[in-house]
């Protein structure tokens, strides 16, 4: 009966499979985007996204309280999984899961995507697919549907809280969202968006429309970028610019550069460029002192980084 999932199962409580679990400590504040928000509602969506919708409109809160550390949760019972897909966390379901990739730009309608977080890991459920809109329990949200339930992207989370993205999955511990399977749904872009072509600056380093419009399009979305998708570079496309960069060489290794949270590369930010430029075609010198060479890097880094966000 549909009630059954759309209540805490007794039985599980006694056993303790809380399924609470979402890495790291109860965070303080929602990150809401209203704009977000509204724009959504007039796109194409999936019926799993319209179901998504509905279920956080009747239950914006976990049982009287907060869904924040709870994402376990929300995927059971919005996902409606067989009782066997019960685990104690996302990270024990995660293990419990078979992931078919790691590039979530690919994943279906449907799919689970999962992060290495804390002590206990992170999950949420893809609503259209290609890990645009993810649908969560964290205070982590790009548009906020409740208390501390809502969407976000795989980037944009991945970026907000450094967590380690692990890939998608089309079964929770077994268990599979009924309808799931479909191929992402064009979003329509925002201003580009999933309609742009890749930039060809991955490859020859030069940057040009496409390259700033997919830079703007991909910091809109992840980094709080508020100016126009036009293509013409300015103070807050560099500053995205730049973000975007820092997270893309972050997660290749370290030294970590603090430029992704604010935009402003140092000695540190320059030397990973040029360490990562190898791969890129950079002979020079790792010495942490920008030049013709190390710019051209920067900007195929980028360019890799942007025709791989959407």
């Amino acid at each position: 009966m549909p009630s059954k999932r759309m209540t805490w199962n007794t039985a599980l409580l006694s056993t303790s499979l809380l399924l609470a679990s979402c890495g790291g400590g109860p965070e303080e504040a929602p990150v809401v985007d209203a704009a977000e928000t509204g724009s959504l509602a007039a796109e194409a969506n999936s019926a799993i996204y319209d179901r998504a919708r509905a279920y956080a409109a009747a239950n914006p809160k976990r049982d009287g309280g907060s869904w924040d550390q709870w994402c376990g949760s929300l995927m059971w019972r919005f996902g409606q999984l067989p009782d066997s897909a019960a685990r104690p966390s996302a990270i024990e379901a995660y293990r419990a899961s078979r992931i078919v990739s790691t590039n979530a730009s690919t994943a279906l309608i449907g799919a689970f995507h999962w992060w290495d977080i804390g002590a206990y890991g992170h999950v949420g459920a893809d609503l259209n697919g290609g890990g645009r809109q993810v649908f969560m329990a964290t205070r982590k949200l790009s548009a906020s549907w409740g208390d501390a339930i809502g969407i976000n992207s795989v980037s944009g989370y991945s970026a907000a809280t450094g967590a380690r993205y692990l890939g998608w999955s089309m079964d929770y511990a077994g268990g599979r969202i009924s309808g799931g399977g479909g191929a992402p749904i064009d979003d329509g872009g925002g201003g580009g968006g999933s309609s742009l072509p890749k930039t060809t600056t991955e490859q020859d380093g030069i940057p040009g429309t496409i390259y700033y419009k997919r830079i703007q399009t991909v910091g809109k979305r992840d980094f709080g970028y508020t100016g126009p998708i036009d293509g013409v570079t300015g103070p807050a496309t560099e500053k995205a610019r730049v973000r975007i960069t820092a997270r893309e060489l972050n997660n290749r290794g370290t030294p970590r550069t603090s430029a992704q949270e604010d935009g402003v590369p140092g000695s540190i930010y320059w030397t990973r460029v040029q360490t990562v430029g190898r791969s890129f075609g950079y002979t020079g010198p790792i010495d942490g002192i920008p030049g013709e060479n190390t710019y051209l890097a920067e900007h195929k880094i980028a360019a890799y980084a942007v025709n791989r966000a959407f």
